[in-house]
């Protein structure tokens, strides 16, 4: 898989009512939750279930807790994904990773087989833009490479010369307006023509 917003910009809003401290979901709350993501109200049952197992005891007393990025990061889909925990930060609501269910819901929803296209576009801008500024720089480019180009992933290390060298690479293909950063709309325009990016662009519970 590839890939701080606050829920509902660039998707369904999950946005629902306040904490409660109950464990199960009603139909009603199960309906609204299909209503808002890409999940039927099964899959909502099965990614609650998921996120129920990262710290049991904390759900059982308030199905709302917040677990930590860390508590997360026990995913086994996550665990294998070079940009694990900058997924964490960019869907999260404070930014540092931290989740309760229904951002760790929307997160899943987004990331999902049966989102859009556009949608898996707007994250995976969002994930790469490392510093927020609504442009993929050289800065954000090498912090990229350097996750994509880890010993553990590839078996060897890319030197500083090589780096550099497929980060101007990439400025090159994707920049359309020659400005030295690649836009979001240079970025659409790239992924849309990339075999593989739509497939690859997931997580699957």
């Amino acid at each position: 898989a590839v890939v701080s917003t606050q829920s509902g910009h660039y998707g369904r809003d999950l946005r629902m009512g306040q904490c409660r401290s109950a464990t199960a979901y009603d139909q009603s709350e199960l309906e609204e939750f299909q209503d808002l993501t890409y999940f039927t109200k099964r899959e909502v049952l099965h990614v609650q279930k998921r996120f129920a197992s990262l710290n049991p005891e904390k759900i059982r007393q308030n199905r709302d807790a917040v677990l930590t990025k860390e508590e997360i990061l026990q995913l086994d889909e996550l665990a294998v994904n070079p940009f694990k925990e900058r997924i964490l930060e960019v869907f999260s609501d404070n930014g540092n990773g931290d989740m309760n269910f229904e951002q760790f819901l929307e997160m899943m929803s987004q990331l999902s087989s049966k989102a859009p296209l556009e949608t898996k576009i707007m994250y995976a801008f969002k994930i790469y833009d490392f510093n927020g500024d609504g442009h993929i720089s050289e800065s954000d480019l090498q912090q990229v490479i350097m996750l994509l180009s880890q010993p553990s992933l590839t078996g060897t290390m890319l030197h500083t010369d090589e780096r550099k060298q497929v980060i101007d690479n990439v400025i090159k293909e994707m920049d359309m307006d020659d400005d030295g950063m690649i836009s979001f709309l240079d970025f659409k325009h790239g992924m849309t023509k990339q075999d593989g990016f739509e497939e690859n662009f997931k997580i699957t519970l």
